[in-house]
């Protein structure tokens, strides 16, 4: 199985190095876990939610390390962070709607699946600050991975926007090649 955030060169299943095996001693449970392995089925930012939950983990976990941070509690809570089970343009709720609802539901899920500290629930609860500014921050493992959420979400579209262009590349020399 390979286990890789995106622009990462570390396969985190079979990495030997410390800071990848410090990571999958604290979420392994969770990285094999039924509940996590579904989220592979759902789109997200153009990915799957699987791989948008383990690139958060993953880079929350090596900044919270750099920073002194709770290490932990960034890269479990970075898994979890949406740990529901629809699309929202299937599930007939709007952006704005699933904006707000969904922390809370990722919170109710994670919760079934495992123990969680009062700082993991904090930081999947509040995830999508600051477009959800009411709910009060605790923690500064909080802000590292509402802020890392967002980042991944710029490299991960990114990814997609060079592979299309690859792509359109091989094309447009195919068509030149035939011309």
């Amino acid at each position: 199985m390979t286990l890789q955030a995106t622009a990462s060169n570390k396969n985190l299943a079979t990495a030997a190095a410390l800071s990848a095996l410090e990571y999958r001693s604290v979420v392994d449970d969770l990285l094999f876990s039924a509940e996590f392995s579904a989220l592979a089925d759902y789109r997200h930012h153009k990915l799957n939610r699987r791989q948008h939950a383990l690139n958060v983990s993953w880079y929350a976990f090596l900044l919270a390390r750099l920073l002194g941070f709770d290490a932990t509690a960034c890269a479990r809570s970075g898994l979890l962070h949406d740990l529901y089970y629809y699309n929202f343009k299937d599930a007939g709720c709007g952006k704005n709607e699933h904006i707000y609802a969904h922390p809370q539901l990722a919170l109710e899920n994670a919760r079934r699946l495992t123990c969680l500290t009062e700082r993991e629930e904090d930081i999947i609860l509040n995830h999508m600050w600051p477009m959800c500014p009411e709910r009060r921050r605790h923690f500064k493992e909080t802000y590292l991975v509402s802020g890392v959420d967002k980042l991944c979400c710029l490299l991960e579209l990114g990814s997609v926007a060079v592979r299309c262009s690859k792509r359109m590349g091989r094309r447009a020399l195919g068509l030149l090649n035939f011309i």
